[in-house]
């Protein structure tokens, strides 16, 4: 990676962190420079205006988001993924810490948010997609599902879940929105079989413990 390259890239890592701690409105250009130690002069070489940037962290920020997501979901099986969604663990936890971003982004950046949702749209479609194709090749999910189609309904559920993040000062909402959706759209793909797999594998975690 050259060097204006590393710069580039260490702004939009400095900036994400901040903005998704108090928000975009709360963290100026002067912020970012001076908690960096560079010039106005050298942040407008990257970025030409606010605008240009924001738009660049949220591409960087979708980036990071899919990255995370196949990086837990490699070598899992669909079952092991189900019952880690099922019980709201720690990647839960982790959109609770956005809604200032979320909100800031849709007050202050509309034609930005609105890009936004519509490239997450995409990325949670292929996504979804991949993990349709593999539980049903692994007799979890049902055979006569349609995959485009529940991909669509995904990432409504999904754009839905985002706007009652966005207008809530309640981490438990969030929390309930997302496993009562979760559930829902799980408990409406899996199998008879995926069902006894799941059975199963709660029965070994029990005996287990």
């Amino acid at each position: 990676m050259q060097m204006s390259e590393y710069q580039r890239e260490n702004i939009i890592r400095a900036a994400s962190a901040k903005m998704r701690e108090v928000g975009i409105k709360s963290v100026s250009i002067d912020d970012l420079c001076r908690d960096l130690g560079i010039s106005k002069k050298t942040f407008y070489v990257h970025f030409e205006t606010k605008d240009l940037f924001i738009e660049a962290l949220l591409k960087s920020l979708e980036k990071e988001i899919e990255q995370n997501v196949l990086k837990r979901i490699k070598g899992k099986t669909l079952v092991e993924l189900t019952l880690k969604q099922l019980k709201l663990t720690k990647e839960t936890q982790d959109v609770r810490s956005v809604p200032v971003l979320l909100y800031d982004l849709q007050k202050y950046y509309p034609l930005q948010y609105k890009n936004h949702l519509k490239r997450m749209e995409i990325v949670n479609r292929r996504l979804v997609a991949m993990q349709l194709k593999n539980g049903i090749e692994e007799g979890f999910f049902r055979s006569d599902l349609d995959i485009e189609m529940t991909c669509i309904v995904f990432a409504r559920l999904h754009q839905m879940l985002i706007n009652k993040l966005t207008h809530t000062s309640h981490p438990k909402d969030v929390e309930i929105a997302a496993k009562y959706a979760i559930d829902i759209f799980i408990r409406g793909l899996i199998s008879e079989e995926g069902k006894k797999m799941i059975e199963e594998a709660l029965k070994k975690k029990s005996d287990e413990r």
